[in-house]
């Protein structure tokens, strides 16, 4: 799922897109393992996934999942969820997950 949420890094803890990449069996966890998401695009595909913007997605623009930027949230700093990936998305998340992480 996609979330609207304050980053650790942001400055002013502006809201901004993450990709949700935990488990549903952690739901009760104090924090959430996230990739943010970037309209600014690059030729890193070995770990940067493409996303379309689309209703389903709730983007206005198209966007760049960072898997190499792996990150956890508290919840309590997720303000919204926004909308969901295709499966075929996910599956390249994963795949660029396990390329990042060597597993």
């Amino acid at each position: 799922m996609i979330v609207v949420g304050a980053g650790p890094d942001d400055a002013p803890r502006k809201p901004r897109p993450f990709l949700v990449v935990q488990s549903d069996v952690f739901a009760e966890h104090a924090t959430v393992s996230v990739c943010p998401l970037t309209c600014v695009t690059s030729d890193t595909n070995l770990f940067r996934v493409p996303l379309e913007a689309s209703p389903d997605t709730g983007l206005h623009d198209a966007a760049e999942i960072q898997v190499d930027k792996l990150d956890s949230l508290a919840r309590d700093e997720i303000v919204k969820i926004v909308g969901t990936i295709p499966i075929t998305t996910m599956t390249s998340v994963d795949d660029a997950l396990r390329r990042w992480l060597e597993l």
